[in-house]
């Protein structure tokens, strides 16, 4: 039993390690597009570990959609909440101007990014036509995959962002206000054997149903889809385009 635990540890490990190693460079900055007076603009967010390329399909399917997508693209691995909010700040004011409509698409920590920014930059809003936020996969109450490696090398490597998705207290989600805005949230619900156990319900592998669910959410939805494939799934991008257009999910 002590070697099958610990072989599954190193494992999720290995696992969480690939994850970090993905991680992308901010290396370009988000740029106000041109737009046409009935153009709708959706900022697209991605998670931990990723850069805006990890989010090219579900931008793809935006676009053919008819929308205008401003992709963030922020470091998020080694560094702290407050540099990620002051990078992603700066691109989503660039995105903004001259925006006739905006809505809000974040996967994972792209969704407490983007309640950050609606809970603090009033200002900048009022000059927009703000729409719906869809937040897909997001530990909104923190990740119990988090809590179990918290004080592990693991975590110092991961820096002040990694340490922010535990649940409880610390949690970054948890330490964000209310916000009044039409919201939909969207959950995972296939597990990952290497990580069930860490769970006490249904998750889609790094985040719990539980924790995705927000105060004052407008709609909520599950599918049966993992964690990192919801980037790249025709069902969470048609609900989530669904939600866009409708204020409401396709149930």
């Amino acid at each position: 039993m002590f070697l099958l635990t610990t072989t599954k540890t190193v494992a999720v490990t290995v696992l969480l390690l690939m994850l970090f190693h993905t991680a992308g460079c901010a290396n370009s900055e988000a740029k106000s597009l041109n737009y046409q007076v009935d153009d709708e603009l959706v900022v697209l967010a991605h998670g931990l570990g990723r850069s805006d390329w990890a989010m090219w399909r579900f931008a793809q399917r935006l676009e053919h959609a008819n929308y205008k997508v401003c992709r963030l693209d922020y470091a998020t691995i080694g560094v702290s909440v407050a540099s990620v909010l002051d990078e992603t700040t700066s691109q989503i004011d660039a995105c903004l101007q001259n925006a006739p409509k905006v809505h809000f698409v974040g996967h994972s920590l792209g969704g407490l990014v983007i309640r950050a920014y609606l809970q603090n930059h009033e200002e900048a809003l009022e000059a927009v036509d703000v729409g719906e936020v869809v937040l897909i996969g997001t530990p909104n109450k923190g990740s119990e995959l988090a809590d179990y490696y918290s004080d592990s090398w693991l975590m110092s490597l991961g820096g002040g962002v990694s340490r922010a998705l535990v649940t409880g207290t610390r949690s970054l989600g948890n330490n964000l206000d209310a916000i009044d805005f039409n919201i939909g949230v969207i959950a995972g619900t296939k597990p990952l054997g290497l990580t069930n156990d860490r769970f006490k319900g249904p998750n889609d592998g790094l985040v719990s149903v539980e924790s995705t669910k927000l105060e004052g959410m407008s709609d909520f939805i599950t599918i049966e889809v993992g964690h990192s494939q919801m980037r790249y799934s025709e069902e969470v991008a048609n609900q989530t385009i669904h939600f866009l257009q409708k204020g409401a999910f396709d149930h």
